[in-house]
């Protein structure tokens, strides 16, 4: 690997650092972010030769004789599961939807995306496996209802959602990427899944219009659509669903077998997850209360 590449990926990242710092502050004394009702637990497993970890957000309806849906949320580059947990706000939703929420923690603080991000992809980390292993564990230890498991991430993690759909498409059976491309030069897969992606238009890291981010390319949120229309077999035609404020939500028309392809653009929102904790403004742009990205991912899943 050349040296601008590792450059541009740990460029995306070394923000979170500050981020962590913010996160750790607004925990709770018990060191957990917890919903009302629910309750979070911590796990640890084995995927190849690596130990890794992971937090399980329970839901206070939860009951081992009716299985709950599941939701995997992938941190960004250099944050944690926890991080992910406190900042998304993901817990809130998922109690009233009833959803288990894993929290998986990325080796080295990230994941293996494919041209991205930093250690993981270096060492040629197998993230795949380890999605298909920890929802394996999680089911050991919870009732998860079948045809139920969902992908989100943010950034390197909404990257390594794209990966998964790609090598490995049976693993989730919908996935929301937020401001996160695709980063893997060629996708293997020959039918898609439903997809929800929601980006800020002025996300000077993840380019809407795509383009070099420190002499790494992002594509563009056209390109990835164009990606998704094919693999899901959807008509190239578009629809407005949602449009009001700064928020421009559109989807594909006639996909087949309804694998949905939506995609949300917030006007002059950065590199946020939009409805949860604003951070660093003024590195990664400003955010937006006219779009709460947890509802909507939720939502989406419900629906799918």
């Amino acid at each position: 690997m050349n040296a601008p590449t590792f450059r541009s990926c740990w460029s995306l990242m070394i923000p979170a650092l500050a981020v962590l710092a913010m996160v750790s502050a607004c925990l709770s004394p018990a060191g957990q972010a917890q919903a009302a009702g629910g309750k979070t637990e911590e796990f640890e497993l084995r995927s190849g030769l690596l130990k890794r970890s992971y937090r399980l957000y329970i839901p206070s309806s939860y009951n081992a004789n009716r299985p709950a849906p599941l939701m995997v949320a992938l941190h960004g580059g250099l944050g944690t599961g926890k991080s992910m947990q406190e900042a998304s706000k993901l817990d809130d939703d998922a109690e009233r939807a009833g959803m288990l929420v894993a929290y998986p923690d990325g080796i080295g603080r990230g994941w293996n995306a494919g041209t991205c991000c930093g250690g993981p992809m270096e060492k040629n980390v197998n993230d795949v496996e380890f999605m298909r292993n920890l929802i394996a564990d999680v089911k050991a230890k919870y009732a998860v209802q079948a045809g139920k498991v969902y992908g989100t991430g943010f950034s390197n993690g909404a990257m390594l959602l794209h990966r998964v759909a790609c090598e490995a498409p049976d693993i989730f059976n919908a996935i929301a990427p937020v401001s996160g491309g695709i980063m893997v030069k060629d996708c293997p897969a020959r039918s898609g899944l439903p997809v929800m992606m929601v980006q800020g238009k002025a996300d000077n890291r993840i380019l809407w219009d795509g383009g070099v981010f420190d002499e790494t390319y992002r594509p563009s949120m056209k390109e990835i659509v164009a990606s998704l229309a094919k693999r899901n077999q959807c008509s190239s035609s578009e629809e407005v669903v949602q449009r009001r404020g700064v928020v421009d939500c559109r989807k594909l028309k006639s996909c087949g077998g309804g694998r949905d392809v939506v995609w949300c653009g917030l006007e002059g929102v950065g590199h946020q997850w939009a409805g949860g904790k604003t951070v660093l403004p003024r590195l990664l742009g400003k955010s937006t209360d006219e779009f709460d990205t947890s509802a909507e991912v939720v939502k989406f899943f419900q629906a799918h």
